[in-house]
């Protein structure tokens, strides 16, 4: 979502049905899209942490 999108549903008259849809609408993807972020950077946290600790073995 970008700022255009928010200006154009400003110009949008207050008792238009469709402005409070779609700000809802914009708002819903903008938390969405955090969510998805934030579970990316949870995973790569999760997988440095489930890494094995490694142990030095015999040379042959």
């Amino acid at each position: 979502m970008n700022k255009n999108y928010f200006k154009e549903i400003h110009k949008l008259s207050y008792d238009d049905e469709m402005r409070y849809r779609l700000l809802i609408r914009g708002v819903k993807l903008l938390l969405e899209e955090r969510k998805r972020q934030r579970h990316k950077l949870t995973q790569i946290f999760d997988s440095r942490k489930r890494k094995k600790a490694l142990q030095a073995a015999k040379w042959s």
